[in-house]
């Protein structure tokens, strides 16, 4: 028996009002964020900054006709954005993104959105102080599914969680990068490996639907190179139930990034993916009967208006738009994202330190 798949709670509505929106850095996200802008009703791509010469002329070979710049101080001063995605290379993004707030521009940065939680945490303040929208991205908030998994965990329909466990997977780290000039995964350039690449989507769904854990552990491989190629953790809530969170880049198999969660309480069990999300129940809640039920991706509603691999891209940039424009607070507002970091960070000190109990900074 299964459920009717509504619109998940939180915003997917279009831009308020029109909207010039620049993109800064323009490597495979900032790509995809131009596409999905240039899809978003109300949106203008209104210029793009990256400093390679060769990145600029890809975009303009795609169709893009846009003001281009190599420098983002040029980008502000000549095209006076009201919004900027910034998709720097980590070790320039928190300074891009402070950049565009002393402008006084609102701002959509990559995850993560800083390579330090010290210059993360320093971002966060500066767009607070200053009042302006700053989100960070994580699109696996805005996935139907996982949408609707944090909306039944919020209304407590499984009972406290007492046991939570997570992966994310992809393929694509099998072999060392090469080494002349410093490498895209230069520890001295990045914030880590697959988690701040990839794994912190999970981790900031977790952390928002379950809470921020007291402490963590964590142990990772480093295959390929300097940073983590696959880390294992497990998160203590303060309640004392256990998150196990696992993320790798180099398993075969994989051309997608592909997520799991499975939730256990009192009252039910829970699996979600990126295909499904699975409920047995012992009484009604949420919209679900008790017992059994399946829903399938396809069973929920598709409110993008241009399908880049799913709904979740268009549905993130358009949630940031809304904010700009007066609407809603999205999911991945700053300070949800901080918390998130800060998360991370723990993980990686542990696993750097062989595995040792690390409390999480408040």
């Amino acid at each position: 028996m299964s459920a009717k798949a509504g619109p998940p709670d939180g915003p997917t509505a279009l831009p308020l009002a029109t909207q010039r929106v620049a993109v800064v850095g323009l490597g495979r996200a900032g790509v995809a964020h131009a596409v999905m802008l240039s899809h978003v009703p109300g949106c203008e791509l209104a210029g793009v900054a990256d400093p390679r010469a060769a990145a600029r002329a890809a975009l303009r070979g795609m169709g893009f006709k846009v003001p281009a710049f190599a420098r983002v101080e040029r980008l502000l001063e000549k095209v006076c954005p009201d919004a900027v995605v910034v998709c720097a290379p980590q070790h320039e993004r928190a300074r891009m993104a402070q950049l565009v707030l002393e402008a006084g521009i609102p701002v959509l940065v990559e995850r993560p959105m800083a390579r330090t939680l010290e210059e993360a945490e320093a971002l966060v303040l500066l767009a607070s102080k200053r009042r302006i929208p700053l989100a960070v991205g994580h699109p696996l908030a805005f996935e139907p599914v996982f949408a609707r998994v944090h909306d039944v965990v919020r209304e407590g329909v499984l009972g406290p969680v007492q046991h939570a466990r997570s992966a994310m997977f992809v393929s694509r780290v099998f072999a060392p990068r090469p080494s002349r000039g410093p490498g895209r995964l230069d520890p001295r350039r990045v914030a880590g490996g697959v988690v701040a690449h990839l794994g912190s989507d999970l981790l900031f769904v977790l952390v928002r639907m379950l809470g921020v854990p007291v402490e963590v552990r964590a142990d990772w491989n480093l295959l390929y190179g300097a940073v983590e190629d696959e880390l294992h953790g497990m998160m203590t809530l303060p309640d004392g139930a256990e998150v196990g969170f696992d993320c790798s880049w180099s398993v075969p198999g994989y051309s997608r990034a592909s997520t799991v969660i499975e939730l256990d309480g009192p009252e039910g069990k829970l699996l979600a993916s990126d295909e499904a999300l699975e409920l047995d129940l012992t009484r009604a809640g949420a919209g679900f009967p008790a017992g059994y039920s399946r829903l399938r991706d396809a069973d929920f509603d598709a409110p993008a208006r241009f399908d880049f691999g799913g709904e979740t891209l268009w549905s993130h940039d358009a949630a940031f738009l809304d904010w700009v424009a007066g609407g809603p607070v999205p999911p991945n507002e700053a300070f949800a994202a901080l918390d998130t970091h800060r998360v991370m960070d723990a993980l990686y000190r542990s696993a750097a330190a062989g595995g040792i109990r690390v409390k999480v900074a408040s």
